[in-house]
């Protein structure tokens, strides 16, 4: 089976500049997270020798969720110059490399992923996401697993359920009642974890309890329905972004290694640079590997 690696781009670059010391090229030039990333990267390569893969990035734009609920996300601090500047050149360089990048203005890395996993997979493609976020755990499913690159764990799902005591399908439901605050997203004040469960096991989920919402108002009083409907909205994946992706867009071009070659001693990666060149072998059909 033909396997389709989708990454986000967002969590490879942030833990490789808060987990490495501060590189710069000797023009003072920071490096951190690009260095980061392309180990990441390359150690994803020799192990799974990819055929089909495609780097996902939030484009710079206010999201639609941002426009549904002006605070989603507002507790986070805004991205560090020093990272900044290096994105524009992690881009350069996995075009140089033939890798398949991207983006959409006003949707998240979140929600294009899901929409490539949801298509392809339907396609006969085992899908492999690689992201940290848990709200893609909602995603797994028998041709659908989530990758933590933070210490490279494996998600199916029966991982996920034994990780959240609900399965996959059931997430954003969990979700929406607990609330996240990484993203800011409240969910009902006084339902945690064990109090989630039970609730989804008696009403089958949000949708249950909106439909029997008095029922639930007595359990919890202070609760408002259309706070619950936007945390709903909110965890979910939005999957109405208009984008043509054909199965040749997601498979690794042939790299243009002399342009690689220059871009890379300027950034004074050499050890990168040795890798690279010993990864890429280019076959008769301009196939990667």
């Amino acid at each position: 089976m033909r396997t389709l690696h989708l990454l986000d781009a967002s969590s490879f670059i942030y833990r490789s500049f808060f987990a490495l010391p501060p590189l710069t090229t000797k023009k003072g030039f920071p490096t951190g997270a690009i260095y980061g990333f392309l180990r990441a990267l390359l150690s994803l390569w020799k192990s799974e020798r990819p055929e089909y893969l495609v780097v996902v990035f939030d484009a710079p734009a206010p999201t639609k969720r941002e426009k549904v609920y002006r605070e989603y996300k507002a507790g986070r601090p805004s991205m560090p110059d020093p990272l900044k500047v290096q994105i524009p050149v992690i881009k350069e360089i996995l075009k140089l490399m033939g890798v398949p990048i991207l983006e959409v203005p006003g949707y998240e890395a979140d929600d294009l992923i899901a929409i490539l996993a949801r298509k392809f997979s339907k396609r006969g493609f085992f899908v492999k996401i690689y992201t940290p976020d848990k709200d893609m755990l909602q995603l797994v499913s028998d041709s659908v697993r989530v990758v933590n690159p933070m210490n490279w764990e494996v998600f199916d799902s029966k991982k996920v359920e034994e990780k959240f005591g609900v399965p996959p399908e059931k997430l954003s439901d969990y979700l929406a009642l607990v609330g996240d605050k990484i993203d800011n997203v409240e969910g009902v004040k006084g339902v945690g974890p064990k109090t989630a469960i039970r609730l989804i096991e008696r009403f089958g989920g949000v949708e249950g309890i909106l439909e029997r919402w008095e029922e639930f108002k007595r359990l919890y009083p202070e609760a408002k329905k259309e706070d619950l409907e936007l945390s709903y909205k909110l965890v979910k994946p939005m999957l109405d972004a208009d984008i043509e992706v054909r199965e040749e867009d997601l498979r690794l071009g042939k790299p243009d290694l002399p342009e690689l070659r220059v871009k890379l001693e300027e950034l004074e990666m050499k050890s990168i640079l040795r890798d690279l060149e010993k990864v890429f072998r280019v076959g008769s059909q301009g196939t990667l590997f």
